[in-house]
């Protein structure tokens, strides 16, 4: 059998295994001071400060703000194409009260929903209403392209949802 060897008080094991000494840090900030570790305190170059105008388009695009606002455009040049069209016109005999004249009921059943290659998409509720728009087509588009001088409208298409 075997003796068990006694122990001496320092650890014959760890320095026979090749165990690195432990010496006292020669930098006493070699820790991280903070959770954000140790390039927390590094100098790093200030941010310079822009100017709003180079800025604001980044935000825009961002949070898809500039959509938001180019169809509330659409709509409102869609709602004063159709009143210089249908101002002051006569009423339809099937529509419900609630939409008293044409105007009333074009702008509560069409809207537009995009602009793509020059072909501003209009959603429209039923062929009936798609049809009577179709005959002027080309008064709106004409009305549009005076509302709208910096979009590129060449067609109108309509589509019944």
């Amino acid at each position: 059998m075997k003796k068990p060897r006694a122990s001496t008080g320092s650890n014959d094991s760890a320095s026979k295994r090749g165990a690195k000494k432990q010496s006292s840090p020669k930098d006493p900030f070699a820790v991280p001071p903070h959770p954000l570790g140790y390039n927390f305190l590094e100098e790093r170059p200030r941010l310079r400060a822009s100017r709003f105008d180079t800025i604001l388009p980044s935000v825009v695009a961002k949070y898809g703000l500039g959509r938001r606002l180019i169809a509330d455009q659409y709509q409102e040049a869609w709602r004063e194409a159709l009143e210089a069209l249908y101002g002051g016109q006569e009423e339809f005999d099937f529509v419900e009260e609630s939409a008293s004249n044409r105007l009333e009921t074009f702008l509560k059943c069409s809207r537009p929903t995009s602009l793509r290659g020059g072909v501003l998409r209009i959603e429209v509720v039923s062929h009936l209403l798609a049809s009577e728009l179709q005959f002027q087509t080309p008064r709106l588009l004409d009305e549009l392209r005076a509302r709208l001088p910096n979009e590129t409208i060449n067609e109108i298409k309509l589509a019944v949802r």
